[in-house]
């Protein structure tokens, strides 16, 4: 009696544990499920007058998200993009060898800065192997000197603060706060910037006036991942030329990080 006791024991937990597991329908906005489910990623790119958040997950941070908007009095620019990823499709491009995915996996992935140097974009048919976006990226003990420090890769990020160097093949030296949390199922960072970014010699957005949120869940077969930009740039960007080119650089970038996270695996 009691081997099958507890026999059934793990049974029942398995079965339990897939009640309570997260589902796309449970964290999707409903309107775009189904083109989720088709083309495995949304995008919304607001204009000027219409900053709403779109595509937040139905999520534990889901609140903290929206606190955390960016006061808007120049020139606004907020986008957002939804991918479903499916684990089966990241393993079997992967160099690692897993089996599986964790959320501790993901932590990793996020917490291991210096990885990003040389991450890539503009990808296209004349250049298949893109461009360097990031010519280095690296974990710094603070924002005076800047100096690097190894990273902080953990399998629980939750609760860690730190601060990144970047330098950026167009906006050039770049530094941000980034602060992780994590549960279970779900990873949120947020990417604050902590210098002035500049493009054509021009102060392009202020310290920070550009937040960067990605948020990261665990679906079991498949990875609902989220990513937004939330800036006001300065009014001396009042061109249109100027704030198409802008909107043009972070949509490329939030894509870079995407890609880049799907390759870690």
């Amino acid at each position: 009696m009691m081997k099958k006791l507890f026999t059934l024991v793990p049974l029942a937990f398995i079965f339990c544990s897939g009640l309570f597991a997260l589902s796309l329908e449970d964290l999707a906005p409903e309107e775009f499920i189904d083109e989720l489910k088709q083309e495995r990623f949304v995008s919304v790119i607001h204009d000027e007058g219409d900053e709403r958040l779109l595509l937040v997950p139905d999520c534990i941070y889901r609140e903290k998200i929206f606190s955390r908007r960016i006061e808007k009095e120049d020139r606004p620019y907020t986008a957002e993009f939804l991918y479903l990823i499916s684990k089966r499709d990241v393993l079997s491009c992967g160099k690692k060898g897993l089996q599986q995915i964790t959320m501790e996996d993901i932590s990793e992935v996020f917490t291991a800065l210096s990885k990003m140097s040389g991450m890539r974009y503009r990808f296209s048919n004349s250049n298949p192997n893109g461009s360097v976006l990031y010519k280095k990226v690296s974990t710094i003990d603070g924002l005076e000197k800047a100096r690097d420090i190894p990273d902080m890769v953990t399998r629980d990020c939750d609760g860690l603060n730190l601060y990144c160097y970047q330098h950026d093949r167009l906006l050039g030296n770049l530094k941000f706060l980034l602060e992780y949390e994590m549960t279970e199922n779900e990873l949120y960072l947020s990417i604050l910037n902590k210098s002035n970014i500049g493009l054509l010699g021009l102060n392009a957005c202020k310290v920070e006036n550009l937040r960067i949120n990605i948020h990261v869940t665990d679906l079991g077969d498949d990875i609902l991942f989220y990513i937004s930009a939330d800036a006001n740039y300065d009014n001396v960007l009042k061109l249109f030329s100027i704030r198409k080119i802008i909107k043009g650089l972070m949509n490329e970038r939030l894509n870079a990080i995407y890609r880049w996270f799907f390759l870690q695996f």
